[in-house]
């Protein structure tokens, strides 16, 4: 698997800001940075994607779009591994807020994911 990089997390971002509207710009880039390093440390698929959506979803490191931009940067590391995360947009929606609103840390993240994540039939 390739590592996670700023630089791809920044795509993200743009990719969610362009499709969803919002307003762009970085907040703190060294929560980026960080959760880069803290993120390819790890050698299992599903830790990793609930670091980086908790990471980018609860420190906030954008003006705008952090939930979503969360969202899709784990569901990116899932892919990499023919997985995804097969639960109802309302679903969704509830668990980010939670996320958001600091009741559900990585531990809490990790566990969704592990229940959600789906081998995808195209793997």
């Amino acid at each position: 698997m390739e590592p996670l990089t700023v630089e791809k997390i920044l795509e993200v971002h743009a990719d969610v800001i362009r499709e969803y509207g919002g307003t762009e710009g970085i907040l703190d880039i060294a929560t980026l940075e960080y959760l880069v390093y803290r993120v390819n440390r790890v050698q299992d698929t599903c830790r990793q994607a609930a670091l980086a959506l908790f990471w980018i979803a609860a420190k906030h490191p954008f003006i705008d779009g952090n939930k979503r931009t969360g969202f899709l940067v784990a569901e990116n590391l899932l892919g990499h591994e023919g997985l995804y995360i097969r639960a109802e947009d309302d679903e969704i929606v509830a668990f980010m807020l939670g996320v958001a609103e600091y009741r559900l840390g990585s531990t809490e993240i990790e566990e969704w994911i592990r229940e959600k994540a789906a081998r995808s039939e195209l793997s």
